[in-house]
């Protein structure tokens, strides 16, 4: 259990990446349910010839991209008897699609390219943020063991009932200034984005966060549609810059993401709280040590938050959450930037 858990910490390696075909096996199966990847499964028989057209369109579409970031494992309808007994599969031809440790939909005999990339974009590809936080909830709900998914519950609701949030910078206030190092060393400043047009300004925990993980993967593809609208988008961390610099990397964003030392920009957006002693524990046992990730002792973090802000330095936009599942949705800050005149 600890081990899953380790995993689902982890970042998305496979995000962003082109897709993967591979033999079913139950462990590369159950690391990529603990990953949190998009997965299909897809149930095939040498003598089916159905079976044979899906391979054919499936391997078309993998050439034409549409697959990217889809770990497709191929099962041998005749040999995994337990697999078709654990997931009720009663015919060959069969996909059954699952984000993580959920299974998002099901169908048998698809065979033309456009209906499996119809399937495929409904359960795994097109899926909203929304979608996408609900279904993580679920599946690490199923990783966490009850005990210690107590404690976080409990956590998140001492956060609430404190009102951190009703202290954060609302809408119609004034951003603080700033200049923070991007992960290659380069200073960035609030005064020289907002030269550009409005920023989109977003705090996130840390790498180790799945569901901040997410949240970036989901933002950097709606980058062109902010950038339409003349915004300048930015994460804020405070994680060290030699693991933003891997985030970045890993998943191709294409936008800054800077350090908050000590989360000291966070603090005067007031979203600082710090980590309890309980909680402390549980990460540390679940392989996230922030005095490791932050450089310093202080087990402090952001709660997930992100602002608009016009080329006056004014927020028009402001969404705060103590809930770590939430954030704001894109469509949201596309919203706000359309009602900038």
């Amino acid at each position: 259990m600890k081990k899953a858990v380790l995993i689902i910490f982890a970042i998305f390696a496979l995000t962003g990446m082109s897709y993967a075909d591979t033999s079913y096996t139950p462990d590369s199966f159950k690391k990529a349910q603990e990953n949190g990847e998009k997965i299909l499964l897809h149930f095939h028989a040498d003598w089916c010839p159905t079976c044979s057209i899906q391979n054919k369109s499936l391997a078309s579409l993998g050439k034409s991209g549409s697959l990217k970031g889809i770990h497709i494992f191929k099962v041998n309808y005749d040999k995994e008897d337990a697999l078709k007994k654990e997931l009720h599969v009663t015919a060959q031809a069969t996909f059954i699609s699952f984000y993580g440790t959920v299974e998002t939909g099901r169908a048998t005999g698809l065979t033309s390219e456009k209906d499996i990339k119809e399937f495929l974009d409904k359960n795994l590809i097109s899926l909203t943020l929304k979608d996408q936080l609900r279904l993580l909830s679920a599946s690490f709900a199923n990783m966490i063991p009850p005990e210690k998914k107590k404690v976080m519950d409990e956590a998140t609701e001492k956060l609430r009932i404190s009102k951190l949030t009703d202290n954060a910078l609302k809408v119609g206030q004034k951003a603080p200034q700033f200049s923070l190092k991007n992960s290659y060393g380069k200073m960035v400043s609030l005064k020289n984005l907002l030269k550009e047009g409005p920023v989109i300004l977003t705090f996130y925990r840390g790498s180790w966060c799945p569901f901040c993980s997410a949240q970036l993967i989901a933002y950097q593809k709606h980058l062109s549609s902010f950038q339409k609208r003349g915004a300048r988008l930015v994460a804020v961390t405070p994680e060290k810059p030699d693991l933003t610099s891997i985030t970045h990397e890993k998943k191709k964003l294409g936008f800054d993401i800077l350090t908050d030392n000590g989360n000291e920009l966070a603090a005067k957006f007031g979203l600082v709280f710090g980590v309890p002693p309980e909680l402390k524990e549980i990460y540390k046992e679940f392989g996230v040590d922030l005095e490791k990730t932050q450089g310093n002792p202080d087990w402090n973090l952001p709660v997930p938050a992100t602002y608009v802000i016009s080329r006056s330095g004014k927020i028009i936009y402001a969404f705060t959450d103590v809930d770590y599942t939430h954030r704001a949705d894109p469509q949201d800050i596309l919203n706000a930037l359309a009602g900038i005149k």
